[in-house]
């Protein structure tokens, strides 16, 4: 794994500066003597992107060999891509803040017992959909009986083509600036990702790593190293926008 990315109070990393340019501010990442646009300031007036950070409260999600739990590195890393986005300027909002399930969210029943799991996904995407939001991306980590395998690997709903657009940006801009041996490919989700079989905007889910590989269950509970990984998912969503507009 190559030196992780600096960061900075300014969310500015890999020798990155800020400068301002009409209609907006542009962060360029210096590669040698290559600048490459990481990120660019919409206008939004209104939600842009909604994140989703899996599993919380009752729902552990998948848990690491030394007891990490999925559900809070989800929620520590889609709060990292929140205030990156949020500073440059995109609209943003977050299905969950804290430490809970949703599946109470809009108060359908007054007893959940034995659905709760099921209206805890339906609300994620009901929340989605309400916002009118140009793109849902739900943060997760992932797991494998076989400890080798690691690296981040974009999944991508496919009621909408521009899932694929967002998760080859994202896909590729963590494997250019942070992972550089990861040859993961997109993947396209299945009725078994229930996020992304029902949801009929852009959307894409993130396993930013596999907790049972003990390595990189070391990097993703690092906060330096979920603030590399958030910037550079961040980059990728940008990116991704502004082909949306185009």
């Amino acid at each position: 794994m190559r030196h992780i990315i600096k960061w900075s109070l300014s969310f500015i990393a890999l020798s990155t500066a800020m400068i301002v340019a009409a209609g907006g501010f542009l962060f360029v990442q210096n590669r040698g003597e290559k600048a490459s646009t990481v990120a660019t300031v919409y206008d939004e007036p209104s939600v842009a992107v909604v994140i989703d950070p899996g599993h919380g409260g009752e729902d552990g999600g998948c848990i690491g060999g030394d007891g990490t739990l999925e559900k809070e590195l989800n929620l520590s890393v889609a709060k990292k891509v929140y205030d990156i986005l949020t500073f440059a300027g995109i609209k943003c909002e977050m299905t969950r803040k804290d430490d809970v399930m949703l599946y109470d969210a809009y108060s359908d029943l007054n007893d959940y017992s034995g659905v709760k799991k099921t209206y805890d996904l339906k609300n994620r995407v009901r929340i989605a959909k309400e916002s009118e939001c140009k793109l849902f991306v739900s943060i997760h980590m992932n797991k494998f009986a076989d400890e080798e395998y690691k690296g981040l690997q974009v999944y991508y709903s496919a009621n909408n083509s521009d899932s694929i657009t967002a998760a080859l940006r994202i896909q590729s801009t963590v494997k250019d600036s942070l992972q550089n041996d990861n040859e993961r490919e997109i993947k396209r989700a299945g009725s078994n990702i229930y996020i992304l079989h029902r949801s009929q905007m852009p959307a894409v889910l993130v396993e930013c790593g596999f907790l049972s590989n003990s390595s990189e269950l070391e990097m993703l509970k690092d906060s330096d190293y979920q603030k590399s990984l958030a910037l550079c998912i961040s980059a990728g969503i940008t990116d991704a926008m502004k082909e949306f507009q185009t």
